[in-house]
């Protein structure tokens, strides 16, 4: 609350744009808080963060004073489950924001994070670049996904290289999209800080509420089922600044590893479902494929010892135990078998919210 913060980088970065300054592109800000009690005063806080910046562009805060208004108006036409925007995880935080780029009326919407900067002036023409148009595998590009110039390490913690190699799988899967022609190729992989998403796709998917981190490949993914296809394109790029996080690994691993459980849940359900379009798995690889087999529950296990003997070995105790609840999981975990009952139920909800916007 009383940080600095990365918005006003970006927010200054947009004003270098001339597109941005005169107002033909829009900007909205979905302002959030991750504590429920803290929502009035982070809205005051964001108010008073960007007043300098209202004049200058055409923008305008998404918080919960908009949010509410938005509720009562849909509520007057007819809508009355708002599950699927309730912003209280990362996937109903971006639902937000896609309600957020169908009001404005536009085509396109361009997603950004605030702790990016767009170090390519060309950036918004190259952001409608091929849409609309068909790709050269005959499918009709009507979203995209860039990539993010940063230092990236390419190698892992000893303790994952064997049974959880998350960084190099995702390495090698960017390596794959960026590398030869065609400039535009169908992906399942995307990064939501440099997605562009056409207003129909928008209006007809949403973000699935139930997933809480790898929002951005699960909508790909969602998209994919209900017939839209998104493709990588490798001249879309943003650089990412990303704040240093305290996150422990063994709270981002445990994260992941709900994260896989359930996208191999709804990779496997949905195979036998004829309500949406099937994906073959090779798709998927290297990543996420690789966290999606039948040795899932083996790398969660043997993945959550090895950290725990990192953390033994450093006297963290809390540490050691959180690892140990982590290897639990597997153990634990419910299948979600109406996965994709679930997930229409919710897209059915969402083009009740999207039709009245």
């Amino acid at each position: 609350m009383n940080s600095e913060g990365t918005l006003a980088k970006l927010l200054d970065n947009l004003l270098e744009f001339d597109e941005i300054k005169k107002g033909e592109i829009p900007v909205r800000v979905i302002g959030v808080s991750n504590r429920r009690d803290l929502r009035d005063e982070v809205e005051k806080l964001l108010e008073s963060y960007l007043k300098d910046y209202f004049n200058r562009m055409e923008l305008k805060l998404c918080s919960y004073s908009w949010f509410n208004c938005l509720k009562l108006k849909l509520n007057k036409k007819g809508v009355n489950d708002f599950s699927p925007i309730e912003p209280s995880n990362y996937s109903k935080v971006r639902n937000l924001c896609l309600l957020a780029a169908l009001e404005t009326g536009s085509d396109l919407g361009v997603f950004l994070d605030d702790d990016e900067l767009l170090i390519d002036k060309s950036y918004f023409e190259k952001s409608e670049e091929g849409i609309y148009s068909v790709a050269e595998d005959n499918g009709t590009i009507l979203g995209k996904a860039g990539y993010y110039k940063q230092n990236r390490p390419n190698y892992a913690h000893f303790w994952e290289i064997k049974w959880w190699p998350k960084d190099v799988s995702f390495n090698k899967a960017f390596e794959r999209l960026m590398s030869g022609k065609p400039r535009f190729k169908a992906t399942m992989v995307a990064l939501g800080g440099n997605m562009v998403i056409s207003r129909e796709v928008m209006q007809n998917i949403c973000f699935d509420p139930c997933v809480n981190r790898g929002e951005d490949m699960d909508y790909v993914f969602n998209a994919r089922m209900l017939g839209y296809r998104f493709y990588f394109d490798s001249k879309l790029f943003v650089k990412h600044c990303p704040p240093k996080k305290k996150t422990p690994h063994w709270k981002k691993a445990r994260e992941d590893i709900y994260r896989f459980l359930y996208l191999r849940e709804k990779f496997r359900r949905h195979l036998q479902d004829e309500r949406v379009q099937k994906v073959a798995f090779e798709e998927f690889l290297p990543y996420p494929g690789i966290f999606m087999q039948d040795d899932l529950e083996d790398r969660i296990i043997e993945h959550s010892k090895m950290m725990a003997m990192k953390y033994l070995s450093e006297g963290d105790k809390k540490g050691f135990e959180n690892c140990m609840e982590n290897a639990k999981i597997p153990y634990v975990y419910q299948k979600r078998e109406d996965v994709i009952s679930e997930l229409i139920e919710t897209i059915t909800l969402w083009k009740g919210i999207t039709q009245n916007i």
